[in-house]
């Protein structure tokens, strides 16, 4: 499953293949640190609307930024083998920009992957992307299909490090 782990050239090129043959492209970004049921959904839910579904991973250092020292616990090498064992998965690609989520600087890398891999679908959480409002205009000003998961909320990460840290 290796072979679905790439650059983001590489997304890039594998979009315009499968769009060029008539196929929707979905595109879903985040960290997926601790790999849970919330991620499983998101991206079940989002393969629902597409034919094939890249995932954009943040880089270790934009995770230690937004979520503490501690983390990643897993590191991107971990994440992305992890995540190239999903069937809903077709290819995952580091986003190579160290940035804080809550900064314009973010948002404008947003802005560059979605021109370059050019998704026909972009997918987010509802309660847990707080600037899915935003990403939502960039997918209407590149003419992009937005779709908001707005299912409740299973459970994140950070739940499940404060519940194994209690327990030990």
């Amino acid at each position: 499953m290796m072979e679905k782990i790439t650059s983001l050239y590489g997304a890039s090129h594998f979009s315009k293949i499968n769009k060029d043959n008539g196929r929707r492209v979905g595109l879903v970004v985040g960290s997926f640190d601790i790999l849970h049921l919330g991620h499983i959904k998101l991206f079940r839910f989002a393969k629902r609307y597409v034919d094939v579904l890249i995932v954009g991973l943040d880089n270790d250092e934009t995770i230690k930024l937004v979520k503490g020292k501690n983390r990643p616990i897993n590191n991107l090498r971990r994440r992305s083998e992890l995540l190239s064992d999903l069937e809903t998965i077709d290819k995952i690609f580091e986003i190579k920009s160290v940035s804080h989520h809550d900064s314009e600087e973010a948002l404008e890398t947003y802005k560059k992957i979605v021109k370059q891999v050019s998704p026909s679908h972009i997918f987010t959480h509802r309660l847990c992307d707080k600037h899915w409002l935003k990403k939502k205009k960039i997918a209407k000003e590149n003419n992009i299909t937005f779709i908001l998961d707005k299912s409740k909320r299973v459970t994140n990460s950070g739940t499940i490090i404060n519940r194994l840290r209690a327990e030990l």
